[in-house]
């Protein structure tokens, strides 16, 4: 119980902050790490009008939670925020995917 406790709450779990319109995601953001509760939180911060940006330099390690990330951010219908800095890992997964001309940035 411990362990998973501490997993939980580990300094690398994915954290987002909105400044001057930009969305900053840092932090780890893979299948281990990537929370429910952050998860919603980033949904909730990408529907905000003030949201223009998604930007994704402070990000470590990246898998395809972040690529759900960055799909997720594109369904909008209203306006789709500008993607920065996007992980080399998640250009490599989303080639593979055969995604890559969505994740223009």
């Amino acid at each position: 119980m411990f362990r998973r406790h501490d997993a939980l709450h580990h300094k690398d779990t994915m954290q987002t902050e909105i400044r001057n319109g930009t969305l900053y995601i840092s932090g780890d953001v893979t299948v281990k790490t990537l929370t429910a509760s952050a998860f919603a939180r980033y949904e909730q911060q990408c529907r905000l009008k003030e949201t223009d940006s998604i930007d994704f330099s402070q990000v470590g390690k990246a898998d395809s939670a972040c690529v759900s990330l960055l799909l997720n951010a594109l369904r909008r219908t209203d306006k789709k925020p500008t993607i920065q800095n996007i992980p080399d890992s998640v250009r490599a997964l989303a080639e593979l995917y055969e995604i890559k001309d969505w994740l223009q940035s």
